[in-house]
């Protein structure tokens, strides 16, 4: 038995760092990785069934195709997570009038197609809006199977300064601990769209966390983000696919890299502004019932 990630191009590299053997092609037919357990990292790719219908997923999967699907349209996927969770209101037709609203592509990856304008205006196809909320207090939730990491966003110097940021490209102080609330409601989360690992990216806006949305191919971009995953996926396929055996599991295989000594130094500076001080979390008021803002 072998433990495999499917991956998308855009993130290999980040994926490999998992500690598996990763690839972004793994044949046509589903059947053939019956005897293998299967990450996907941002692949929703369906293979063949033996009688060549594309709608196959991998027998033993986390993360299945059809809930990266789903989390890939982000207006669909806010909806879902409205029913759970607190969300920015959600605009997909028009913007009212003197609302900021932040604009997406339904589909997109990072920063892509990030803008903030004034209503009114119509929705253009292709995209939807969701209420901007001001606020500094940006987190990321790392999850895997029933465990989270947090950390909150902070400004790099490689930043620039905008009204408006999308925080998509900043760095993190990661944070000592995580609030109970939004673990549990991290988790809730999760587990209405479908996903067993990924993060998710959340607004702390006058007392209440507000989901902005899940990733289901979060960046393995720093030393302590590598470590969760390793960690707690190898944790969650003991748990998730009953294996009584440790001998059963294919290990993390520790990844070894020779570098040059200027590439040494270059991958020291960005460690260094990916911040690692321990910060704070803010004060929590009582959550009230799922509501918009």
């Amino acid at each position: 038995m072998a433990v495999k990630v499917f991956t998308i191009e855009s993130e290999r590299e980040s994926a490999a760092r998992l500690g598996y053997p990763t690839s972004t092609h793994m044949g046509d037919y589903a059947y053939k990785y019956d005897d293998d357990i299967i990450i996907r990292w941002g692949n929703s790719k369906y293979l063949y069934t033996k009688d060549s219908l594309r709608n196959a997923d991998f027998k033993q999967v986390i993360n299945p195709a059809k809930s990266i699907r789903t989390n890939c349209e982000k207006n669909k996927a806010t909806k879902l997570l409205a029913q759970v969770v607190n969300v920015p209101t959600l605009y997909e037709k028009s913007v009212p009038k003197d609302t900021l609203a932040v604009i997406r592509p339904t589909e997109h990856a990072a920063g892509n197609g990030f803008c903030v304008k004034k209503g009114p205006f119509k929705i253009e196809p292709g995209t939807y809006g969701t209420k901007f909320l001001k606020t500094n207090a940006e987190y990321r939730v790392w999850f895997c199977g029933n465990k989270t990491m947090c950390g909150r966003r902070v400004k790099m110097e490689c930043n620039e300064e905008q009204e408006y940021p999308c925080r998509s490209n900043w760095g993190y102080h990661f944070v000592n601990g995580i609030s109970p609330e939004l673990h549990r409601q991290t988790l809730i989360a999760a587990k209405k769209i479908g996903l067993d690992c990924g993060a998710a990216d959340v607004l702390y806006f006058k007392g209440i966390w507000y989901f902005l949305e899940l990733n289901s191919a979060a960046s393995v971009d720093h030393r302590v983000v590598r470590e969760f995953y390793q960690n707690a996926l190898e944790e969650l396929v003991k748990k998730k696919l009953s294996l009584k055996s440790e001998e059963a599991l294919v290990k993390v295989v520790p990844i070894v890299e020779i570098k040059t000594e200027e590439q040494n130094s270059e991958d020291k500076k960005k460690e260094e502004n990916l911040v690692e001080n321990v910060a704070q979390i803010p004060v929590e008021q009582p959550i009230p019932s799922v509501t918009s803002a």
